[in-house]
């Protein structure tokens, strides 16, 4: 695994890493400055991952996955997308993350500055920043009817409202999420609708 620290600009501080491909020296160029964009949107040294893997994959321009990972003191953004080059992967990852902060920025900013002389505005701030998903071994294939299933993520839910999953979907940049209900201490999933709107999946047991 090749493993790059670097510095871009005052606060960003850039590693990156490869997996099952090699970091060439204008890859890694070319990734310091698509992300540098980054960089003026912080205002206190930010430690930035960025993993580069290669995958076997039916689709071509599926085969390069770029990872994102920034890590906040108050939580964690993490984007990932794919493409058919390192190049492209990390184009389409470089603009996830900056929707992602933006989102956040503009969805949180007024509720925090209202609420933060309690510091509950912070406590918000912190939960729905984080992102407890974490990839587990892969090396299996499970083959299924309709393709193969290849990966397996392991997902530490907290107990959460409703309007909290919703915030941490968005700020994940994923159109749904899975939590444990904080009211009715169900698992639940709340998704994006075609009309942007949100739906709530509360599973129910079958009759026999």
């Amino acid at each position: 695994m090749n493993i790059f620290p670097v510095r871009i600009g005052g606060y960003l501080k850039l590693t990156i890493t490869a997996n099952n491909t090699t970091i060439t020296d204008a890859i890694r160029a070319y990734a310091e400055k698509r992300l540098s964009i980054l960089d003026r949107r912080f205002r206190d040294p930010v430690p930035v991952f960025l993993q580069i893997r290669k995958e076997q994959t039916k689709k071509e321009e599926d085969r390069f996955i770029a990872e994102v990972t920034i890590r906040l003191k108050r939580g964690v953004i993490r984007g990932e997308m794919r493409g058919d080059s390192p190049y492209t992967a990390v184009d389409h990852v470089s603009d996830t993350v900056t929707r992602q902060i933006s989102r956040y920025k503009n969805r949180y900013s007024d509720k925090t500055r209202r609420t933060a002389e309690g510091g509950l505005g912070l406590a918000i701030a912190e939960q729905l920043a984080q992102e407890s998903v974490s990839e587990v071994d892969d090396s299996g294939i499970t083959t299924l009817e309709h393709g193969q299933l290849v990966r397996t993520k392991r997902h530490k839910m907290s107990s959460e409202t409703v309007e909290d999953a919703a915030g941490q979907m968005e700020l994940l940049g994923h159109n749904f999420y899975v939590f444990l209900n904080k009211e009715t201490d169900e698992i639940n999933v709340v998704y994006r609708r075609h009309d942007e709107d949100y739906g709530l999946i509360v599973p129910e047991e079958a009759e026999a």
